[in-house]
């Protein structure tokens, strides 16, 4: 059965006053949020391989500039951005936004006005029916992303959508003629029909087990199953 229940939504802090940060950290945590810290944009960008429901960003790091990290993660990610900084020039606020920053808020700041932002803008994240969380997995649908324990993993195309039909039928059973039907689609090539186990079997491998149980199950003849 897929489990619905909302998880304590994660927080990437990417601040490098560590006062700040370590207040942030705990008046955060006490509102049930998880909270991640990145002192720079390198180290960001190493936590970003973690799965993060939104950013709290500030503009000026030791090596760079956070519109500029910005700019960088929407090339690829749809993650919620809150810039939170002592520049409170219009201009900085307008290229903050324009660079895909989803608010702004100056130093210094109200907790309690920064809480009702972040809410404000997780109640935007169409998750209850993109984000499947599924024991120690992550299926992300609106980005194609998937996360064990937190961890991306790394899927090709194929093995993705196999996982996104298996995860999105509920429990059905779904043949091996309609899981090549649909990786036919997607690739737009013939597949033939020992290609499919090849790459379910990587998928197995990929997904691994949750308490020495698999996540796939095999109706031999038939086709295959989730199985949690």
């Amino acid at each position: 059965m897929i489990n619905l229940v909302m998880f304590m939504k994660r927080i990437l802090l990417v601040e490098d006053d560590l006062s700040i940060a370590t207040s942030l950290k705990e008046a955060l945590e006490n509102r049930n949020y998880e909270i991640k810290i990145a002192c720079d944009m390198k180290q960001s960008k190493e936590v970003f391989h973690q799965y993060i429901d939104l950013i709290i960003l500030d503009i000026q790091l030791p090596d760079g500039s956070g519109i500029d990290l910005c700019k960088q993660i929407r090339k690829q990610y749809t993650t919620p951005i809150l810039f939170l900084s002592c520049l409170n020039s219009e201009e900085t606020i307008v290229k903050g936004l324009n660079a895909g920053g989803d608010d702004y808020i100056c130093k210094p700041f109200g907790i309690h006005e920064l809480c009702a932002r972040i809410e404000c803008i997780l109640r935007r994240i169409p998750d209850k029916k993109g984000i499947y969380y599924v024991k120690d997995l992550i299926i992300d649908t609106n980005q194609k992303r998937v996360y064990k324990n937190h961890e991306e993993l790394e899927l090709s195309v194929m093995t993705y959508v196999l996982l996104e039909a298996l995860i999105e039928s509920h429990g059905r059973v779904l043949t091996r003629d309609y899981l090549l039907m649909l990786i036919e689609d997607t690739t737009k090539h013939d597949i033939e029909d020992n290609t499919l186990t090849v790459h379910m079997k990587r998928l197995r491998k990929v997904l691994g087990t949750y308490n020495q149980q698999t996540y796939i199950e095999t109706l031999r003849g038939v086709g295959y199953r989730w199985k949690v």
